[in-house]
């Protein structure tokens, strides 16, 4: 390669790096319409989805973390053991991990580390103060006529612009069901590469649903990552099947978060649910509490409200007590107006409900209001109450089975 060739592809990649990092907060929701078995669903979101997928993998800081905790010999051992007991459980995600990286052509390694996340990232270093950071504010309430849920997705900032949204038809293999696998439809934001579900959407069997990472200290490498529960959680057919995905008989999460529902049945009626979730460090299923919310809103956040385990010390926790007193300074919710107006709360100076600061770590991503009377999942890229949605998605429950419920 002569100077002057050297020299255009130096400028072609620095503008390249300049444009992306110039990109700022993108008005953009991709959406995909998949059918197909679990590897051919994840082929198509990784082949579809690749330079999305690419980029968030070369930039996202904590996964060269991750990275460096996966070539020790403690790192690696806790790698293999989690993905053998995933192949176990749920061997058709894993296949669905798969084709992601197929499609996407990317290190399949790379994808599961982003699943294990802080139980991989704290594998040698599990101390106080832990530098987990975090911002996810969720409120639900019951309206005279329906129900609405409002999300805030915070992550870091890296994952700004760089996710989507799928929305799956997965039809099992026979191969598939003979392990366990069913049929499954739903609809759920996704970061680029990672599994659907921890984040917030829908399945079409009544459940709708929002996601906030929770940091105890002790984590159980080896366990079920929490993104794996959470995906098992789209096909849940009922509230009951949920507690039973939630508790994880016979393993039991490996780290923690907690998911806010709300259920709808056959005859139209709304329940909501808070589920705290974390590890049990003496026996083989997850600790679980969940909360039926009546009259009062849900407001929750990223810290354990119910479940008394001891968390990490450091901004996940400074912003989550912040953001829970801005929440319940202001009157309590009883319209998507209060809600929309309460999550696009911007006073603070290190913390806010959403987060849109410049040099912020954690950036508020998008925001979701979930309305049950109108049947829509709205989209926002900007605060919900100044803007418009970006995208209108319908919310369809066409499994619901009475059965079930």
């Amino acid at each position: 390669m002569n100077y002057l060739t050297w020299s255009v592809v130096f400028v072609i990649s620095l503008r390249t790096v300049l444009c992306e990092k110039q990109l700022g907060r993108r008005r953009v929701v991709p959406v995909i319409y998949l059918q197909g078995s679990h590897y051919d669903v994840g082929f198509d979101v990784g082949r579809n989805f690749a330079a999305i997928i690419k980029s968030f993998i070369s930039s996202y800081g904590n996964l060269r973390d991750f990275e460096k905790e996966y070539k020790t010999d403690t790192g690696r051992n806790a790698y293999d053991k989690t993905l053998a007991n995933m192949k176990k459980r749920f061997p058709y995600y894993v296949k669905e991990m798969q084709g992601v990286a197929d499609g996407a052509n990317v290190p399949f390694h790379q994808l599961f580390l982003l699943q294990m996340d802080d139980i991989i990232g704290t594998i040698n270093d599990n101390h106080l103060p832990r530098n987990d950071t975090g911002g996810c504010s969720s409120l639900a309430i019951k309206t005279p006529n329906s129900a609405v849920l409002g999300h805030t997705e915070d992550a870091f900032s890296e994952t700004l612009n760089h996710f989507y949204i799928m929305s799956a038809h997965i039809i099992p293999t026979q191969e598939d069901r003979e392990l366990g696998a069913i049929e499954e439809r739903f609809s759920s934001l996704c970061y680029a590469g990672q599994l659907p579900g921890y984040t917030m959407g829908y399945n079409e069997n009544g459940l709708v649903f929002s996601i906030n990472t929770l940091s105890p200290l002790v984590l159980k490498p080896g366990n079920t990552p929490r993104t794996f529960i959470t995906r098992a959680l789209l096909a849940s057919k009922s509230y009951a099947d949920a507690e039973r995905i939630l508790r994880d008989e016979g393993l039991g999460i490996g780290n923690g978060f907690s998911m806010n529902m709300i259920w709808t049945n056959k005859a139209g009626e709304k329940q909501i649910y808070n589920a705290e979730v974390a590890p049990d460090l003496k026996g083989d299923r997850s600790i679980l509490n969940i909360h039926k919310y009546l009259d009062e809103p849900l407001v929750h956040t990223n810290i354990y409200q119910r479940i008394p385990i001891k968390e990490v010390i450091g901004p996940i926790i400074d912003s989550s007590t912040f953001r829970l007193k801005i929440i319940h300074d202001h009157a309590p919710p009883h319209t998507q107006k209060d809600i929309k107006d309460i999550l696009s709360d911007t006073n603070g100076i290190e913390f806010q409900v959403f987060q849109e600061k410049k040099d912020s770590i954690i950036k508020t991503i998008a925001a979701g209001i979930f309305d049950l009377d109108k049947m829509t999942w709205s989209i926002f890229i900007n605060k919900p109450n100044i803007s418009e949605p970006v995208a209108i998605l319908p919310i369809r429950f066409s499994m619901l089975d009475k059965s079930d419920q």
